[in-house]
């Protein structure tokens, strides 16, 4: 349950960090066009770091996944581990196809910012799930 714990405080962390840290902060610093190029330049790392991190601490639960309560978390991370490789695989690359400002693009960004935030709210909803079960 210890790597458990590490792998998705981590993945939490990253999903954090970047939206209301590094992105945020972009916004606040640098005119909107320029923020938008930045965020967008680091956005695979970004996201190959959160899928790896998501992948390997659902595996982690996958294997104790006769934990209490880890079926309806397993689904969570599951869940958000889809949300969030549909944002570079298909979301990402169809809002290229549309200018910033466009609703288009806008349409496309709500999508993109609505997935990561389902995600920065399902993984640590899983977490606590099992974590505060597994603490009984």
């Amino acid at each position: 349950m210890i790597l458990y714990a590490w792998l998705v405080g981590a993945w939490t962390a990253v999903l954090w960090f970047f939206t209301f840290g590094v992105a945020r902060n972009l916004f606040g610093l640098f005119p909107r066009e320029r923020a938008g190029e930045v965020t967008t330049a680091l956005f695979p790392a970004y996201f190959a770091f959160a899928i790896v991190l998501g992948l390997a601490a659902t595996l982690a639960l996958w294997f104790r996944r006769n934990t209490p309560r880890a079926s309806p978390a397993l689904l969570l991370q599951l869940l958000a581990l889809i949300a969030l490789a549909a944002i570079p695989l298909f979301i990402q690359p169809a809002m290229a196809t549309h200018p910033p400002g466009t609703p288009g693009f806008a349409r496309w960004h709500g999508l993109s910012m609505g997935l990561n935030l389902f995600s920065l709210i399902a993984v640590p909803v899983a977490s606590l799930l099992v974590l505060a079960r597994s603490k009984e």
